[in-house]
């Protein structure tokens, strides 16, 4: 072939160069198209290609990975690459002026399948899990994870592959936890997938969250925040300092509050930032930074980064430990808004982790301002649902009325026999005001805490989800599956 004449001395020129169909097979489609790589000739145990940077290592370990042979790499522009590329690979995967079609491999095929079906579904997650008999896919939609196909033993293995492949993340390594994302388009939609992949005893263990790029930013009075809070939590939102706390557990809405909260602010006059992990939406204005603990930066030092920054108000993805929580209740006294979020199972609860996490009691008291604990539930589909009379085990275990009319869930074509369709979100606020300032201040139990802030007018979250059950909004089986209900 003319090319084994040619060396990195000329000029190549990759629109005619002529291309090997067996040389293209040996580099899979996704490695070519993520790392603009061409691959033209092979010579018994030798591939040559044209990559942008033929002394990057990176990617030439990659194919002497992927092929196990060895490499001769020449250089060209990335665009002319990337323009030969594209001429190259259709759909299906064709190799054009040769009638050669290449298929792509089953693993590649039930690969890109799993992605496709967990947007279609409206998939938050999908966990890819290893079995006796191969593996299995779920995808958790509006919460709840759901069985949606199991996967060959024989091909489990290279699906895995693929997938930390695109990822950026090391196939070969199978022993260590590892991270990664790519993004993908489906359907003309794009999402960042986040990777993490977890060696277990019957193999490797993926979970990967899909982030559409373009979410759009969510408004405070689409919360359904209860209506007797929410003219007081958006004015603690629009204030000039102070330090407002999302608490509940991991995918219980808090990031979407706290952008909400973050969206009553003026971008235009005010400087607004955000320290996050990820960051889940992209908003106009703000500036955004994301966590990079390889290279040092984590959310206390970005924090102290904004602090120097004449900041007006500043978002904290998640208070982890002592250091963040101290700068970060440190800041609202300084004349900052401060929103962060929090794990703990109530608001009361929330003040008395960020004593544990260090933060002074006394400087508590001062800078906080409120605090917000919640949980998601879903929704009731509304074509299918239906009516019933609680009966007397339901009213005295949720202290409400024999024979009030609740709803429950049924199923139906429109929510895939479920009997729900999207979520809701269940509230409890915390305002601080001097009575609980001072209870913090003297280190008041938790018990006396609730109680005070009762009086002051907190209810707790139970209320909010009753009030959405009897509006046949969810189930009392939803309240049952996120709180803690006892009897009276």
């Amino acid at each position: 072939m003319a090319l084994r004449g040619l060396d990195s001395t000329h000029a190549i020129d990759v629109a005619s160069l002529p291309v090997e169909s067996d040389a293209l097979r040996k580099i899979p489609q996704a490695l070519a198209l993520r790392y603009d790589i061409l691959s033209v000739s092979s010579d018994g145990n030798q591939l040559t290609v044209i990559v942008p940077d033929p002394d990057e290592s990176v990617t030439l370990e990659k194919i002497r990975f992927s092929t196990g042979m060895h490499v001769r790499a020449l250089g060209a522009p990335r665009e002319a690459i990337r323009a030969r590329l594209n001429s190259i690979y259709d759909q299906p995967v064709r190799l054009r002026n040769s009638g050669v079609v290449l298929s792509e491999s089953p693993a590649v095929t039930l690969a890109n399948d799993i992605m496709r079906d967990a947007v279609r579904r409206n998939a938050s997650d999908v966990h890819i899990e290893p079995c006796a008999s191969g593996g299995r896919v779920r995808q958790r939609i509006d919460g709840i994870l759901h069985c949606s196909k199991a996967i060959e033993e024989e091909v489990y293995a290279q699906v895995v592959s693929r997938l930390k492949l695109l990822a950026g993340m090391d196939i070969a390594d199978k022993r260590q936890p590892q991270d990664g994302r790519y993004n993908i388009e489906i359907a003309g939609r794009s999402f960042d997938a986040r990777v993490s992949s977890v060696p277990t005893i019957a193999g490797e263990k993926l979970a990967i969250r899909l982030l559409a790029d373009h979410a759009s930013s969510p408004q405070l009075d689409q919360l359904n925040i209860p209506a007797k809070h929410y003219d007081d939590f958006k004015r603690v939102c629009a204030g000039p300092h102070g330090f407002i706390v999302a608490a509940g557990p991991t995918g219980s809405g808090k990031t979407t509050t706290l952008y909400a909260a973050l969206g009553q602010r003026d971008a235009t006059s005010e400087n607004l930032c955000s320290v996050e992990d990820p960051i889940e939406v992209r908003m106009p204005g703000v500036a955004q930074v994301q966590v990079n603990v390889r290279a040092g930066l984590t959310f206390a030092s970005a924090l102290r980064a904004f602090l120097r920054q004449d900041p007006n108000v500043i978002m904290v993805g998640e208070m982890r430990d002592h250091e963040t929580a101290a700068v970060a209740a440190s800041a609202s006294l300084s004349g900052q808004l401060v929103l962060t979020t929090l794990h703990s199972n109530d608001a009361p609860g929330a003040i008395e982790r960020l004593k544990e996490l260090g933060v002074k009691r006394r400087t508590l008291a001062v800078g906080l301002t409120a605090v917000v604990a919640q949980r998601l539930v879903r929704a009731l589909c509304k074509r299918c649902r239906k009516a019933r009379s609680i009966a007397k085990d339901g009213a005295r275990e949720f202290r409400i009325t024999e024979g009030a009319t609740v709803f429950t869930s049924v199923g139906c074509g429109d929510c895939a026999g479920t009997g729900y369709a999207g979520r809701l979100a269940l509230f409890e606020i915390l305002f601080v005001d001097d009575v609980i300032r001072e209870a913090i201040s003297s280190d008041a139990p938790r018990l006396s805490l609730s109680t005070i802030s009762k009086q002051r007018g907190f209810e707790p979250m139970l209320q909010h989800g009753l009030q959405r059950v009897m509006a046949g909004e969810t189930t009392l089986e939803e309240l049952r599956r996120v709180l803690t209900i006892g009897y009276a």
